[in-house]
């Protein structure tokens, strides 16, 4: 993907996970993101540094970072943590997982998005994957956004 960076939150299970990979097999640099939040059964920057390690192993570029999604405004600045340590973010990917139980968990990651959103690089592409569905159809959604931003980077560049 001709050296591409590819921000993906919550990239650690699930659709992001399956996200991430894919667009790190096609040759991007992908940071990593575990989203850490009330109820979630697992750490989240040890869940980000085990899918990069898997995906290092295999020679791919991954790193792992870790945000908070319940204090949203600490995320201006990871575009440009992540700029400065494997290059500009070319695309940015946000999970929003099923507000099961009431936890708000779907609002919350949507302000996460808007925050980082925001502060992306002119150009950028910003994305959501809407996880409120079937495990069939998040799979497809999730290979269907990584096939599409894979054609878009290795396209040639218009005349």
């Amino acid at each position: 993907m001709n050296g591409r960076v590819v921000l993906v939150i919550d990239a650690t299970t699930g659709v992001g996970r399956t996200v991430a990979t894919r667009l790190s097999a096609a040759g991007a640099a992908v940071a990593v993101v575990g989203a850490g939040h009330p109820g979630r059964d697992d750490d989240a920057a040890t869940s980000a540094a085990f899918l990069c390690k898997e995906l290092a192993d295999v020679g791919l570029v991954a790193l792992p970072y870790q945000v908070d999604v319940t204090r949203p405004e600490t995320l201006g600045a990871l575009p440009r943590q992540i700029a400065a340590e494997l290059g500009p973010v070319a695309a940015c990917l946000v999970v929003v997982p099923p507000d099961a139980g009431g936890e708000g968990l779907a609002r919350a990651f949507r302000t996460v998005s808007a925050v980082v959103a925001a502060s992306l690089p002119a150009g950028a592409e910003h994305i959501e994957i809407d996880t409120g569905r079937d495990e069939a159809d998040r799979e497809r959604v999730a290979r269907s956004v990584a096939d599409r931003l894979v054609r878009r980077f290795t396209r040639p560049p218009a005349r």
